[in-house]
């Protein structure tokens, strides 16, 4: 009965002053919480649509870039009256047809200047153009209490003495800066950055003053933590020990490595970008058991994701954000925030996905006897991966033109291969994500392990060079971050070529 009095204010109240009330509640975490905690999925359904449409028309106005981008496209804000407009008549916009065409950051910015402006982060891809995003204070009062409550959801942190070992790599990055700023409100945090040796020089100096440890980091540095502390006998149970990892998608085979190798050490993932901001995602106990039941059963995965070869992440995603997924399954993302520094709207991230309501989730597992409550009212987000082209490695992208630099970079390769390549991420039999590339031989070509071992030098010394995300993972993984290299002769390339190449 409350939820329906709230969509009824929220239909006839001007939305200015929803917000602001919802605003004012924000200031006292446990007030927000609980008002958060009390709405349904219904609620939070109209709610992230009424802030699309106020922040939508605020946005149309006072950013200059975006402005000028309807105007191209022959938009008239004020007729876009509804979703239903928002949907069918506003452009998409991305990368190459809005963002490379400000050629100041602040064009890109609520009312053209940089007076709010708390923090700059860069891209981490090399798209062709580095990439920067602003962030402001005025929009860390969402962020740091939905992590709060995503940490007391999965963690009990309001109830455990809690210590966060910060292990994403440090920098202008989005991931280990916003994780830090916003985790910091709700329990101490120390920026390590992914160092075996100092993360646990830490927990033997500090970590017999707190309750739980929280360790943050990319899949493949988690991974190679545990093993680390494996191979040096580290007594997992002397300490109350969990991860959070970010950055990329890894399969529940991975997760329960993690978990058997570190004394039932829970892993829980989130799913982020620079343009919209480290929360675009969040894994819960229900998104983790919902997945495991996919994995294991292929007809409710189809019928929850659709035709898939792997499992998608599954997310709940928060609502600072209004997602859909367009007709080529690529995810569109808007802020809906007023107080975002720097909106992205109807933004194509080139992630492939899809969304799913509570009804959906309920009925698809109800379909297969499954009842299951699910505790948070957010709606679902499932993501497959990266449009065809880059390659999520290490939570930064690695793209078909890096290949190409290895290739015509290389005399050897250059002069040895017909250019012809396939690339894409594999887990080894150790639970090691790899990146795989494989190469076509010339006719006449004979494929030799010395010729192999002549592509992985080569590849792995100009991916150093031209990918700052693979440089940063080379420096910090050594040997588990090089590449491997599969040659095929002429006749045996088991790829048919395309008139548009396919890379993955």
């Amino acid at each position: 009965m409350v939820n329906i009095l709230k969509r009824a204010a929220m239909r006839t109240v001007p939305f200015s002053l929803v917000h602001k009330q919802i605003k004012n509640k924000s200031n006292n975490y446990e007030k927000f919480k609980k008002m958060f905690l009390s709405l349904d999925n219904k609620t939070i359904k109209l709610m992230q649509e009424k802030y699309l449409m106020y922040s939508f028309h605020l946005n149309s106005q006072r950013i200059p870039q975006y402005n000028s981008f309807l105007k191209r496209k022959g938009i008239n804000p004020k007729d876009i009256k509804n979703i239903k407009d928002f949907l069918e008549k506003v452009p998409e916009t991305n990368k190459k047809n809005y963002i490379y065409k400000s050629h100041k950051i602040t064009n890109l910015c609520v009312n053209g200047n940089i007076h709010n402006i708390s923090m700059i982060v860069k891209s981490s891809g090399h798209s062709g153009k580095q990439c920067y995003w602003v962030k402001s204070h005025s929009e860390d009062f969402f962020g740091k209490n939905a992590i709060s409550i995503a940490l007391d959801q999965n963690y009990n942190v309001n109830k455990e003495k809690t210590l966060i070992i910060n292990g994403f790599i440090l920098g202008s990055w989005v991931t280990g800066i916003n994780f830090n700023e916003f985790a910091s409100w709700h329990c101490p945090i120390i920026n390590v950055g992914p160092d075996k040796h100092e993360i646990f020089q830490t927990i033997e100096d500090i970590g017999d003053q707190f309750n739980q440890i929280l360790i943050t980091g990319y899949p493949p540095f988690i991974k190679e933590l545990v093993d680390f502390a494996n191979s040096n006998k580290f007594n997992w149970k002397k300490h109350k020990i969990n991860f959070i990892a970010g950055g990329e998608d890894f399969p529940e085979s991975w997760r329960d490595y993690i978990s058997k190798n570190s004394n039932n050490a829970k892993t829980v993932s989130g799913f982020g970008a620079s343009d919209i901001g480290i929360l675009g995602g969040i894994e819960n106990n229900d998104t983790i058991f919902i997945r495991k039941l996919a994995d294991k059963n292929h007809q409710l995965k189809k019928d929850l994701f659709g035709k898939v070869n792997e499992t998608p992440m599954l997310f709940q995603y928060p609502t600072n954000l209004y997602v859909y997924a367009n007709k080529k399954q690529e995810l569109i993302f808007t802020s809906i925030l007023p107080e975002t520094a720097q909106p992205v709207i109807k933004y194509n991230l080139q992630d492939i996905g899809g969304t799913l309501t509570h009804e959906q989730i309920n009925k698809t597992l109800k379909k297969h006897g499954i009842i299951h409550k699910i505790h948070s009212p957010l709606p679902f987000m499932y993501v497959m991966g990266r449009k065809d082209g880059p390659v999520n490695y290490n939570a930064f992208l690695i793209y078909p033109e890096n290949i190409e630099e290895c290739i015509y970079r290389n005399k050897q390769i250059a002069k040895t291969s017909t250019s012809a390549f396939k690339f894409r991420t594999v887990f080894d039999n150790k639970h090691n994500k790899k990146l795989l590339i494989e190469f076509e031989l010339k006719p006449k070509v004979k494929k030799t392990k010395q010729l192999e071992n002549l592509y992985l030098k080569l590849v792995t010394n100009t991916l150093t060079q031209v990918n700052e995300g693979y440089r940063a993972t080379r420096k910090k993984l050594g040997p588990i971050s090089l590449p491997k290299v599969i040659l095929y002769e002429n006749k045996d390339y088991p790829y048919k070529s395309k008139i548009k190449n396919n890379y993955n």
